[in-house]
């Protein structure tokens, strides 16, 4: 076999040459700390080093959304706080007025503070998340989210309730919409609510009315009528479905109802049982300042500020169950934020030790492998240099 000389040359450096790109190539790792510089290097690693990348970006959105739904949430839950305060006021200014003993010039300074709360309380409606938005108005953005106009209170949003993706497979629903929460609200207990009709004579006052059998009432609309003085009976409709003797104080029981009364109810008067209707808090209020404002010197008029007043109790209190109920819900889905933030580090740590092992360079090994390359290229340089002096004139 004969071998030119330019062949060898060229063998030669193509040694030195590849010699040298390892060199370079194991150089870069332990500079950069990174072993995947090109694809090229390891296809099947680069590919699912991509794809962890992205796994990792997905996290730090899901990150992202949490903080500003954690915001929004907190303002809620700080509104709700806000808005019990303000019906707990409302509560203590209605059993103060309720006392029987207040004079009509105190009745219309407490009715002044009623309308205040009211104010406040549409203030907290329109509150806005602190990132320009408004934190009541549903899915709408840019509208003022309630209105108040001639004492009626409009609601402008919508009934929408955006859910946002906090961790994988987890999603949580934003702010609720101020319909829920503001114009929606129970009266009565929640079941059932007493009315006493506005045309009464007497001086009956309803007390309180509850549902003790849910089966016998069974959601009916019931009117409770007194055909005289000491006399009663419930109407379903055109049936009669109870009836019996009254005294100042009575607890009636028909049809799964119990009604309790006092005072002196009048031949002709009624008192409707009804379910209890949905009603927004502003117009609560707005009656019970109302009432408060109307004249009470007579003994028909003093009867019905003092239903009134009850009838105002015990929306206020539902209301405040109401309340409570919404803060209890944002507080469980706080509670399932700071969840997912632990979901979101844990898989974060996961992700990061994966992708270490793909991507990061073991510089003890790396360190090692580049002095075995560079004793690998001196030994290349010197076999080259004995090989160029293997020629015939040498030893002429």
């Amino acid at each position: 076999m004969r071998i030119s000389t330019a062949g060898l040359y060229q063998q030669g450096i193509a040694s030195l040459m590849r010699r040298e790109t390892d060199v370079a190539k194991t150089q870069q790792q332990l500079t950069t700390g990174n072993k995947l510089t090109r694809a090229a290097d390891d296809p099947a690693g680069a590919a699912q080093a991509q794809r962890l990348d992205h796994a990792l970006g997905r996290l730090d959105e899901y990150g992202t959304s949490a903080g500003l739904l954690q915001s929004r949430l907190e303002a809620q839950e700080s509104a709700m706080s806000d808005a019990t305060d303000y019906l707990n006021r409302a509560r203590e200014l209605t059993v103060q007025a309720n006392s029987g003993t207040i004079s009509a010039g105190d009745r219309k300074i407490i009715a002044a503070e009623i309308r205040h709360l009211r104010a406040s309380m549409l203030d907290v409606a329109n509150r806005g998340d602190g990132n320009g938005r408004a934190l009541f108005a549903g899915q709408r953005d840019g509208v003022t989210p309630f209105s108040d106009a001639g004492g009626v209170v409009t609601y402008n949003g919508d009934d929408g309730r955006n859910r946002i993706d906090v961790a994988p497979d987890m999603a949580l629903a934003d702010a609720d919409p101020g319909s829920d929460i503001f114009m929606r609200a129970s009266t009565g207990d929640g079941a059932i609510a007493g009315t006493a009709a506005a045309s009464n004579t007497g001086t009956g006052v309803l007390q309180s009315t509850h549902v003790t059998d849910t089966t016998a009432w069974n959601g009916r609309s019931l009117s409770l009528q007194f055909t005289a003085p000491g006399a009663w009976q419930v109407m379903d409709g055109a049936t009669v479905v109870g009836s019996g003797t009254y005294t100042d104080g009575d607890t009636l029981n028909v049809a799964g109802v119990q009604t309790r009364l006092t005072g002196s109810p009048a031949a002709g008067d009624t008192f409707a049982l009804q379910p209890a209707p949905r009603k927004d808090v502003f117009a609560t209020l707005q009656s019970l300042a109302d009432a408060l404002e109307a004249p009470a010197t007579t003994p028909r008029e003093k009867t019905a500020l003092a239903n009134a007043l009850g009838n105002s109790l015990a929306d206020i209190a539902t209301a405040q169950e109401h309340f409570l109920g919404i803060r209890a819900a944002t507080g469980a889905r706080l509670a399932s934020l700071d969840q997912a933030s632990d979901d979101r580090a844990e898989s974060n740590i996961s992700l990061r030790s994966t992708l270490s092992g793909l991507r990061d360079v073991d510089m003890a090994e790396a360190s090692s492998r580049l002095s075995m390359q560079l004793t690998a290229i001196e030994a290349a340089q010197k076999t080259m240099v004995r090989v160029q002096s293997l020629s015939l004139f040498d030893r002429l």
